[in-house]
């Protein structure tokens, strides 16, 4: 048996070197005095009585007899249960409450995102973070490239709504597509979109270009939030609409809307 290792191992439930050393030579030989508990741990005489009692603070000993004081050894297991109780109640406590001493103080920053291996592994860990909704708005290349990941979300019961531009094989929630013609060319300029917001609570936006330095923004933000959001279902409702009216939409104010597109400048 290695009794420095045990030694150690106590050490690490909030036991002193010293504590250790008394405990373990008190199980090998109990109903010692404090004197003859010394020479057996290695503890010094002039340490030993303030470790006994120390041990007896933390009930792992008790004493048997006045004339000469003895001790024994209580049961660890008992201080372990103990000591588990504590550190799972403070755990949760803390879990519960720390987070309160900032809240009032709270500030949402807009954190910057360069290049396509980071905004996506962004994306990756947004995306199972939902407990309740999933809004999506993205170019086919980019659905389909998150498929399995929103696959996964929708089938934990998480309501996913998309805006989709392009064609994709997957069927994921409730998509809406984009069908304005010419986008293409808006993409060659700017780049392809992308919106995510989930719960409420996070939302990223990003711009994927062929050339160049892919960019996006995450934040917890509630006014963005809200715009990502307005962004999202303002393009659901030309999406259905379009769909429904593209003839006298076109007829009235030219395809894909050029005439009043054309006050709107996108870069």
């Amino acid at each position: 048996m290695d009794q420095e290792r045990i030694i150690e191992k106590m050490m690490d439930f909030g036991l002193n070197k010293y504590e250790a050393k008394a405990y373990v030579a008190l199980i090998k030989n109990p109903e010692v005095t404090a004197y003859e508990l010394s020479k057996d741990s290695g503890v010094p005489q002039a340490k030993i009585y303030e470790t006994m009692s120390k041990l007896l603070s933390k009930n792992l000993v008790n004493i048997i007899g006045d004339s000469p004081t003895k001790y024994i050894p209580v049961d660890f297991d008992a201080f372990l249960d103990t000591y588990k109780e504590n550190v799972e109640y403070s755990v949760d406590y803390l879990k519960k409450n720390i987070k309160n001493l900032s809240q009032s103080q709270k500030v949402s920053y807009l954190w910057h995102l360069e290049g396509r291996d980071n905004i996506f592994q962004k994306i990756k860990n947004m995306i199972p973070k939902a407990n309740s909704f999933l809004y999506l708005e993205a170019w086919a290349e980019e659905f389909d490239f998150f498929a399995d990941e929103l696959k996964e979300v929708e089938s934990k019961g998480i309501e996913i709504v998309s805006v989709i531009y392009g064609d994709t094989k997957n069927d994921i929630g409730i998509m809406h597509f984009h069908e304005m013609e010419g986008l293409e060319k808006q993409v060659e300029e700017v780049g392809r979109w992308f919106t995510l917001v989930v719960d409420g609570a996070e939302s990223l936006f990003a711009v994927f270009v062929e050339k160049g330095i892919d960019q996006g923004i995450w934040t917890e933000n509630k006014a963005f939030m809200l715009m990502a959001e307005s962004f999202i279902s303002h393009d659901i409702f030309i999406a259905e609409i379009y769909k429904m009216h593209k003839l006298e939409l076109d007829k009235e104010f030219g395809p894909n809307m050029q005439h009043i597109r054309k006050y709107v400048k996108t870069k």
